[in-house]
């Protein structure tokens, strides 16, 4: 067996960067979800620690929430002051058309609206009243929910979060519809309006979670592809990509039409998830939620977002198997692990003027440390342009989940930075692979001209005495390209000894 070590404890930690575009409450509470349940579950975590780490996510979760709830009542208030105008105003209408004594009805209008001024003061009173109790009892919402999903879960996917942010959301659209309901309905009985607190809360989170009036002065809103980042993993999708499904949580029938037949105290505060254990039959969550112990892992995955196309997708290219994996282990089924020395490019996409970021993963979060860069052709005379041509390999990281390995061979160089001061005489120190092309001391393209096979990352050292500064970045495949094999006679084998 053999031990991976880290150099900091923070190593696999998710941190969310700043955003100018939304409101990154969902993707903060995710990450600290991911922490939480990576914390509990390693062996010998003693209850001290436990009560420690329970106590202090709940307490970072409730902290976070205060904008969110903000955001909420702020849009609520906004919302009330214009259905409290516009009744007022078709009632005066109303009143003013159907009457034959025009100060009489006048004075009838001025009543009302000097009958209401309490009223609606105590609304609003109300509302700023409603979001600082829900926000001093968010701590202990967060702790039940965390003690209730603890029971349950051992992992926290994308499904687990959107349950728990959907019992979450439950109780602070219930504890503000308490409080500003009742206020609300004597002067919709005067106005002869129907808004329904709840529903308007329900149907416009996902609007409210968008930051707004924040660029007043015709400034240029640059938004991030992803506020996401796992140290030593790098960038990860962040929940822009997840809002199709927390649209339908807060679309309202996942809270207040999904959740019947409630029984328990913590099923009438929070409704029924899969999550905090309710059978998938009777359960608001919108699909099966697996937050139990990932037994397959498989092997890892490519992810491609950001830039301003679409479509790009690829698969992952396994080197460097390595056989040193416990059988024991917790999340079991994994015989080997490998670094990832290539990518697979399986759609090329459309549309990109800017590289797309990025991203490995895989469903156990054994491996760690591989890095890519997306390669896209600018020239709009191509026949390729706008798409995702190939992806270089940064660093390949070590130890995710690994089959079978293929052989890999060398098909592309990527010239990154041509350096300068290289003589034409200058080459690769695998130099039976492929062939320099030299301008004015630069190197401005590099020919692969023979077949070389690899167990890792190529090494594309160039010999040279006066040369330096070039960057040039191997593109692997396990496919031998065409202009290769047509006259193909041997395979030149580049495999490091072990």
């Amino acid at each position: 067996m053999s031990c991976h070590n880290t150099d900091t404890n923070n190593a696999g930690q998710t941190i969310i960067l700043a955003d100018p575009c939304k409101d990154n409450f969902f993707a903060e509470t995710e990450a600290h979800l991911e922490r939480f349940f990576d914390r509990i579950t390693q062996p010998g975590v003693a209850a001290l620690n436990l009560s420690n780490d329970l106590r202090n996510t709940a307490q970072v979760i409730a902290t976070g929430s205060k904008r969110f709830i903000n955001s909420i009542t702020g849009s609520l208030r906004d919302k009330l002051e214009e259905v409290i105008k516009s009744g007022l105003s078709a009632l005066a209408n109303t009143i003013m058309a159907g009457a034959s004594n025009t100060f009489a009805a006048l004075e009838e209008v001025i009543g009302i609206h000097s009958s209401l001024i309490d009223p609606v003061k105590g609304l609003f009173d109300g509302l700023v009243c409603a979001a600082t109790k829900i926000f001093d009892s968010m701590t202990n919402v967060v702790t039940d929910l965390l003690v209730g999903a603890m029971n349950n879960a051992v992992n926290a996917p994308v499904c687990a979060v959107q349950d728990f942010i959907g019992a979450m959301t439950k109780r602070i659209v219930d504890g503000i519809d308490s409080i500003v309901g009742p206020l609300l309905d004597p002067i919709q009985k005067v106005l002869e309006t129907t808004f329904k607190v709840k529903d308007f809360i329900l149907g416009a989170v996902n609007t409210i979670r968008k930051i707004q009036n924040f660029f007043t002065c015709g400034e240029e809103i640059k938004c991030r592809a992803t506020t996401k980042y796992k140290l030593h993993t790098g960038p990860r999708k962040s929940d822009n990509q997840q809002d199709k499904k927390f649209n339908e949580i807060f679309s309202g029938a996942a809270i207040s039409e999904g959740a019947q037949n409630l029984v328990t105290d913590f099923e009438k505060q929070y409704g029924k998830w899969n999550l905090f254990g309710a059978p998938l039959s009777e359960a608001s969550s919108l699909q099966p939620c697996n937050s139990g112990n990932p037994f397959k892992c498989g092997t890892p995955t490519v992810e491609i977002f950001g830039g301003d196309g679409f479509n790009a997708a690829a698969e992952v290219i396994l080197g460097r198997v390595i056989e040193d994996v416990d059988e024991e282990d917790i999340v079991g089924g994994i015989e080997r692990t490998a670094s990832i020395v290539g990518v697979k490019i399986t759609n090329p996409g459309a549309g990109y003027t800017r590289a797309p970021l990025v991203a490995f993963t895989d469903s156990c979060n054994r491996g760690y440390g591989a890095y890519g860069k997306a390669n896209i052709d600018v020239i709009p005379t191509s026949p390729t342009y706008g798409q995702v041509t190939s992806i270089s390999i940064i660093s390949e990281g070590e130890n995710y989940p690994a089959g079978d390995q293929e052989p890999v061979y060398l098909v592309d160089v990527v010239v990154d930075d041509g350096g300068q001061d290289y003589a034409d005489t200058d080459t690769l120190v695998a130099k039976h692979c492929g062939d320099l092309t030299i301008v004015d001391g630069r190197i401005t393209k590099v020919d692969v001209t023979n077949l070389c096979r690899f167990d890792d990352l190529a090494d594309l050292t160039i010999n040279s005495e006066t040369g330096f500064g070039a960057v040039l970045r191997p593109i692997m495949s396990t496919d031998i390209p065409p202009v290769l094999q047509g006259e193909l006679v041997q395979v030149i084998d580049c495999i490091y000894p072990k």
